[in-house]
This record gives C-alpha cells, structure tokens and sequence, in this order.
C-alpha cells in the first residue's frame, strides 16, 4: 500500500540526505584547504620574521598606542556608575610584546623617500611613471574597443614610449628648465596663464601630439610621411585638438598654479591616463 511503500522509502531517503550533507561538507572544506593553508604559512612567517626597520616602529610609553593611566582613571570616574573598571597592565607581558612586534606604516618616511626619488633623477622617474601610465591606458582602450579581437603588442609599445619620451622627459625639461626661463620664477596666477596657454597652443600642436604618429609609425614600420598625414587628418576630421584642449587646459591650469614643480610631471601622467585613452582610440582609429 502507498502508507507502506513511504514508510519504506524513509530510510533511504534519510540516507540520501545524509549522504548529500556529507558531500556539501566534504566540498566546503576541500575549498577552504587551501586558503587555510595559506594564512597558516602568513602567520608562521609573521610570527618568525622580523619586519622592515623602515616600517618598524616601537611603542614607547608616552606612544598614543599605550594608554595612559590617568586618562583611564578619569575615564573610571565618570563612568563609576555604570560600568566597572579594569586594572591596567603597563608591564611587558606576551600582549605587550606582540604590539610592540606589530608593524606600523611610516606613510612620511615613504612619501620623503618618493619625493627625494622625484627631485634626484627627475628624468628617469618621469620616464618611468609615463611609460607605465601609457601602458596600463592603451591596455584599458583596447580592452573597450569593440573593433579589436587580439592584443595589439606594438601598439601598446608605442604608446608607452611615447608617453615616456615626451611626457616623461620632454615635458621635465620644458615645465621646469624652459618655462622658468621663458617666464620667469615668480609664483602667480598670470604667469600660470601664460605658460597653460602656450602649452596648449604652441605646445601641444607641434611637440607634444606629433610624435605620437612618428613613434607608431617607427614601431609598424611604416613612413613618417603617412603618420604626418594621418596627424591632419584627425585635427581636421575627428576634433583632436578640441578634444585636448576641452581636458588640457583646465588641467594644465591647476597643474601650473598649485603642483609643485618636482611633481607637476607626476601630476600630469595621472590626468593624462584618460587622455591616452582617448588619443590611443583616435590615433588608431582605421588600423
């Protein structure tokens, strides 16, 4: 009968589910082996190495870090009614130690450490931050292009040596050994003006967006004369210069006002990010 048969099929179906919780359970902890297995190595490596002096810093007793017993009994005092206190332990115990062995971030160390790297080889930092920018740029560009099906290599390649060359290094030397020349050392906004306009007008027409299409044109493999052509082209048709100038000249305002000088190539690089995205998409448009 049918009370019968269900009253039979109760233990396999128990078995059933148990069998499939075991599984689910079996899965889980198969999955989480191997995260465990790497926090267990992190925390054993932790707990033996010695961290950075640069990055290692030790609480001393007037350290925000160790508080203070008289700001704990004050505390006490004005919450004697509602809750108790606890006594405070300042001797060195086990917690005490692992604070101490507990790294703490010098982010001013750091920042100094970048700064100095930026004054002392303006050049080279220049070069390298640009030509990373323009790489990662590129990449995001042809990652959005629907019309590309395979990473371009020498595309991106151009891109990262034009951005290293003339941002990286062209523009060090014009920002911070031409421009003082041209108009002077004096902090203001009338000369910000002055060298934001011919950095957008003269600047960016005939030295800057140029070699864009010559280095492309080196690395295909193809003649500086049809680069030049395909340079009028996107000025005359596809809006290239209103394009820079609509981001460019804001930028480049703020850039010449408020950035200081060792960082104003930096500070260029961030914002010119965006811009290679768009100059990448525009210069290779029809390749």
């Amino acid at each position: 009968s049918e009370p019968t048969r269900h009253a039979c099929d109760a233990p396999w179906r128990e078995h059933h589910i148990s069998i499939s919780s075991h599984n689910t359970i079996t899965s889980t902890m198969t999955r989480l082996t191997l995260p465990l297995r790497i926090a267990t190595v992190l925390l054993s490596f932790c707990s033996t190495t010695r961290c950075i002096s640069a990055f290692h810093s030790v609480p001393t007793p007037n350290s925000p870090l160790i508080i203070q017993p008289r700001n704990i009994h004050r505390h006490v005092k004005v919450e004697k009614k509602t809750m108790h206190s606890l006594p405070l332990h300042t001797s060195s115990g086990p917690s005490s130690s692992a604070l101490a062995a507990f790294p703490t971030p010098n982010f001013a160390t750091v920042g100094a450490g970048v700064a100095q790297f930026y004054k002392a080889s303006p050049l080279i930092a220049g070069f390298l931050t640009a030509s990373t920018k323009a790489a990662l740029a590129d990449s995001t560009a042809q990652y959005r292009d629907v019309s590309t099906t395979k990473f371009d290599v020498k595309r991106n390649l151009s891109m990262a040596l034009y951005s290293g060359l003339v941002l990286g290094i062209s523009c060090e030397i014009m920002y911070n050994t031409i421009f003082p020349r041209l108009f002077g050392m004096e902090q203001g906004v009338v000369r910000a003006l002055k060298m934001t306009l011919f950095d957008g007008f003269f600047n960016a027409p005939f030295l800057w967006l140029p070699p864009a299409y010559i280095v492309k044109a080196l690395v295909y493999r193809y003649s500086k004369r049809d680069a030049i052509k395909k340079y009028i082209t996107d000025v005359k048709t596809n809006g290239l210069l209103k394009k820079y100038w609509s981001l460019w000249l804001p930028m480049s305002m703020i850039n010449f006002c408020f950035v200081p000088a060792h960082f104003r190539v930096t500070f260029a690089a961030s914002v010119s990010f965006f811009w290679m995205i768009i100059l990448s998409i525009v210069a290779n448009n029809g390749d």
